[in-house]
């Protein structure tokens, strides 16, 4: 048993986080490192189970359980639960250094090893804004609220998650008018099939849902998306008129790495893409040899779009897991830590459930767009509920709320 102090930040806890902490702090339970400490950090006091978010905006008591409490995700694993050693810090990250974060609130963090798994921020309905608990269930509330009262709602954006919002809103509400509009010739991410695309045209129409592709919306600079009931009229670039009384913008993500600036100072290098994704190499360490104590899973990296799905982002979260075991256990047994890289590997798998009955499937070779072999492998693997049930298993504490 090593009875060195090490200390492991892990700031950002969605997916790739959480896969991280838990199997730290499962090792330094069961794994002769007792007082290996994990310091949680994010800036919301919840983890938001962002998958479940087109379920959550038809189904209110569905919404209220896709938020966990951060406070007690490690609580089961503490060597001594009299003297607990992990903690959660709820704060803003501003700035990171060679061996410290520092915090919007002046608080700074010293780490052994740090994790970056900041990941990327949706816009609503896909994620909270919210930073507590109390305020983060009241806005989910309350867009359930708002697509249960507008008449007339345009989704623009035709990845996986602007087709499940509108298949979730096309069977919960057959007698709205729901719109689908995607820039692209064909929905869903482009490294998939085009049959999968033609399945989820027609499935959508089944619910009532009128797609149209080829078209860029212009979105007027200053409007906002919060899922609020407001008229409005877009214009598309064919010249068509878009107009309805709730809109939800589901086009891709952002990023926020602006924390990176005062150690790409230091180095006198950049360490971020043009979109701000952090630089990793094969292992998942920040792409620079000066900070091999530093990782950067999950959708924060510089990875290729194919590697930003939640599946990917717990296999990096694993992946980087199994090398900190590796970099905290090699001054035990004398020898350099020997690393693993991350395989690499980019989604080719995809379920997309169209409201509670429909759906297409690609994956294992098969691709199932128009067959209601699609339909009841969406609904039996993914549309029942979105993997809350897995989900739930990484909270066994949880308060009410």
């Amino acid at each position: 048993m090593s009875a060195r102090e090490i200390h492991v930040v892990i700031v950002g806890v969605s997916v790739a986080g959480i896969k991280v902490a838990k199997t730290l702090a499962t090792f330094s339970k069961s794994g002769g490192y007792p007082n290996l400490r994990i310091t949680l950090i994010d800036r919301n006091a919840y983890h938001y189970h962002a998958l479940g978010a087109p379920r959550s905006i038809v189904d209110k008591e569905f919404g209220k359980k896709l938020i966990f409490p951060l406070s007690t995700l490690l609580t089961s694993h503490e060597v001594d639960p009299y003297s607990p050693k992990h903690q959660f810090i709820q704060g803003e990250l501003t700035s990171v250094t060679a061996n410290t974060v520092l915090l919007s609130d002046g608080q700074t963090v010293s780490f052994d090893y740090l994790v970056l798994a900041t990941g990327s921020r949706n816009k609503l309905p896909a994620n909270l804004r919210s930073q507590s608990i109390a305020e983060a269930q009241e806005e989910a509330a309350r867009m359930f609220d708002n697509i249960a009262q507008a008449q007339s709602i345009l989704i623009v954006g035709g990845g996986a998650v602007g087709v499940e919002m509108a298949g979730e809103i096309g069977h919960a509400y057959p007698d709205k008018t729901v719109t689908l509009v995607h820039s692209a010739g064909r929905l869903l991410p482009l490294n998939f099939k085009p049959a999968l695309s033609d399945g989820v045209v027609s499935k959508l129409k089944r619910v009532g849902v009128t797609v149209y592709l080829n078209e860029k919306v212009a979105i007027p600079t200053g409007t906002t998306f919060d899922c609020s009931i407001r008229p409005l009229t877009l214009y598309g670039a064919s010249g068509r008129e878009y107009t309805s009384d709730l809109q939800i913008l589901a086009t891709g993500t952002q990023l926020h790495t602006e924390y990176m600036e005062t150690l790409e100072s230091a180095l006198g290098t950049s360490l971020r893409d043009s979109r701000g994704g952090i630089k990793v190499n094969g292992y998942l360490q920040l792409d620079s040899p000066k900070f091999t104590n530093i990782f950067v899973p999950g959708d924060v990296n510089n990875l290729p779009a194919g590697a930003k799905f939640a599946l990917k982002a717990a296999e990096q979260g694993a992946s980087v897991a199994q090398n900190l075991i590796a970099l905290i256990k090699a001054p035990e047994t004398g020898r350099p830590a020997v690393l693993k890289p991350w395989d690499g590997s980019l989604m080719s798998m995809i379920l997309v459930p169209i409201g509670r009955n429909l759906g297409v499937f690609q994956g294992m070779g098969m691709t199932l767009g128009h067959s209601w072999w699609g339909d009841v492998m969406a609904r039996n693997m993914k549309g029942k509920d979105y993997f809350l049930g897995q989900k739930e298993k990484d909270f066994p504490i949880r308060k009410t709320f």
